[in-house]
């Protein structure tokens, strides 16, 4: 009734989603578009409707797949973020929050650019490049300072080429992981082995 006494002051009413009870007691999402018009100076309402019961559980679907994705982001201890082709920041992860010591409502829609030093920016924009062109996965390692606390760590990343539908190339996909001890335990063994090598090829013993 409200909705009819809604369409007799608007003459034009669409709504989207409705819940209406089939004869057969069973519960269906419905899109109605309706209208006023005359004809023969008869004033006519006509009312279309369509079952989009599908369409609204597809998009449920969609929206919790979507959701848990997100928690698995965020709770997982890597750090995880897309860019567009142009390097702009379409996602992120709390990691990548604590990298650049910022929130991601204030890294999407801004590039490494606006972070950190025009150095680093430029080196994960090249390697950004050098993904897309490949067309594959590609994992490089660097050191990095986290800008919350200011603690240097070593990152294996992991950069992905993303493509839509078509095959086209949207952007790319960063998983970067946090090998600072197992770095740190090499140079130790390194340093060892040189010091070694030195002491070694410096003796006069045989």
């Amino acid at each position: 009734r409200d909705k009819f006494n809604e369409l007799l002051l608007k003459e034009d009413l669409h709504n989207e989603d409705l819940q209406f009870e089939t004869s057969k007691g069973q519960q269906i999402n419905v899109e109605i578009e309706s209208s006023i018009y005359f004809v023969d100076r008869i004033k006519v309402i006509q009312c279309n409707i369509w079952d989009i019961s599908k369409r609204r559980q597809a998009e449920i679907a969609l929206s919790n797949n979507e959701l848990r994705l997100q928690t698995l982001m965020q709770t997982i201890p890597e750090l995880i973020w897309m860019k567009d082709t142009k390097g702009v920041y379409i996602s992120c992860n709390t990691m990548v929050e604590r990298f650049f010591g910022a929130s991601e409502t204030e890294i999407i829609g801004k590039t490494d650019y606006d972070f950190v030093d025009r150095e680093i920016a430029d080196a994960f924009r090249e390697n950004d490049n050098i993904v897309m062109s490949a067309g594959k996965p590609i994992t490089n390692g660097e050191w990095v300072n986290y800008a919350d606390d200011g603690h240097r760590a070593y990152l294996e990343t992991i950069k992905t080429p993303m493509y839509d539908s078509k095959g086209v190339i949207i952007g790319v996909l960063g998983i970067g992981r946090d090998f600072t001890e197992r770095k740190q335990a090499e140079m130790t063994l390194l340093e060892s082995e040189e010091k070694f090598k030195s002491i070694y090829e410096s003796s006069n013993d045989a």
